[in-house]
């Protein structure tokens, strides 16, 4: 399908991409109004046009509308495969995705817990795992690794890490229905074997480990400190989210008291997410 334009004839796919891509990339949430006029300023389309575009992405399941303060927004839909990372797709169970070389595909049920990635904090903790332990050669994964999830909602970052490599994993949530939907996760994604998820308490587990995950707010990562850090095996990595962009500083000054240094930072819509490295 193509669209006459004032300047040219345009190909349908290349402003479906180009719609997908402003949604997926910027920096503050986007009205329908802000789309039309940003594929407008590219292309030159009528509103007819631009309407049908977007109306299609969102009858395709690509794009959903969100209502916050009385504001309606487009956002990415998690009702089929996305692609969080260069190698990481989180896919709801019975939608297919053709995987290309090296992806990593996790398996995530919809559900009331936090994790779907409809959040820039989980998208931000998923590309910090694929920095960690796909990007890089900072864990030796051919050791008996272990990641500790704090906090693990969907258990989806638990569940990331554990296909990108680590050998063994546990999702601690104070929440009854997160863990049981955490649970079903793992089960979905077949690491029965690999993954335990419980209700014991940070200061209940005694175990160290390789990696530890976390995606909450910047005065919980403070408080738990140094609970953290007697968690921390040896050149410990943390993966951390949930921040503020004007609280990344003052997070990073806390833990660098105990000797944890940044690797790796990306921020997404005001929040920021961080890999640590204890040296």
């Amino acid at each position: 399908m193509q669209f006459d334009s004032k300047k040219c004839t345009v190909d349908a796919d290349s402003v479906r991409e180009k719609a997908l891509g402003i949604v997926a990339t910027s920096s503050a949430k986007i009205t329908p109004v802000n789309l039309a006029k940003r594929l407008f300023e590219k292309f030159e389309l009528n509103k007819k046009q631009i309407k049908s575009v977007i109306r299609n992405l969102v009858a395709a399941g690509e794009l959903t509308y969100t209502y916050e303060y009385g504001s309606t927004f487009l956002e990415r839909s998690f009702a089929r495969p996305v692609r969080i990372s260069k190698h990481i797709v989180l896919q709801p169970p019975g939608h297919h995705h053709r995987a290309k070389p090296n992806d990593v595909v996790v398996k995530i049920k919809s559900g009331a817990s936090f994790g779907a990635g409809n959040h820039p904090t989980t998208r931000l903790a998923i590309k910090g795992i694929e920095f960690a332990l796909l990007g890089s050669q900072i864990v030796d994964k051919r050791n008996d690794t272990s990641v500790l999830d704090i906090g693990t909602g969907s258990g989806v970052l638990l569940i990331t890490a554990i296909l990108c490599g680590i050998k063994s994993g546990l999702g601690v949530d104070i929440d009854a229905c997160a863990r049981i939907e955490a649970a079903e996760n793992v089960r979905v994604n077949g690491l029965e074997e690999r993954i335990v998820v419980s209700g014991q308490s940070l200061g209940g587990i005694r175990q160290r480990f390789s990696v530890i995950l976390a995606n909450l707010r910047f005065p919980s990562l403070n408080k738990m400190l140094f609970q953290i850090n007697a968690r921390a095996d040896t050149n410990c990595l943390l993966i951390l989210s949930g921040i503020r962009d004007h609280e990344l500083d003052d997070l990073l000054k806390v833990y660098q008291k105990l000797q944890f240094g940044k690797m790796w930072t990306e921020n997404e819509l005001g929040w920021s997410g961080v890999v640590l490295k204890r040296f």
